[in-house]
């Protein structure tokens, strides 16, 4: 590899450096969030618990109606064509 090779791609590779860097500074700029929104976001928690999914989870695997395996959706499907008919 030339010498002007090696040079060409240390810029490149400057550059590059520098537009991350650009990149993460504007990004974290625009992220910061006012007092406000952080208060909002603590008050409000979003969707469920772990533990309520895994009780759900468990609770839908013990009833049989977890769908886990190809064989599962086809006995579904069979069982819906049943009900139509």
């Amino acid at each position: 590899m030339s010498t002007t090779t090696k040079h060409l791609l240390g810029a490149i590779a400057t550059a590059a450096f520098a537009i991350a860097a650009t990149a993460t500074t504007v990004t974290n700029a625009f992220a910061e969030d006012t007092p406000a929104a952080k208060t909002a976001k603590a008050e409000a928690p979003a969707g469920k618990t772990r533990a309520e999914v895994q009780a759900e989870f468990l609770e839908a695997r013990k009833n049989g109606t977890l769908l886990e395996t190809e064989a599962d959706f086809d006995v579904a499907q069979t069982r819906k064509h049943v009900v139509k008919h």
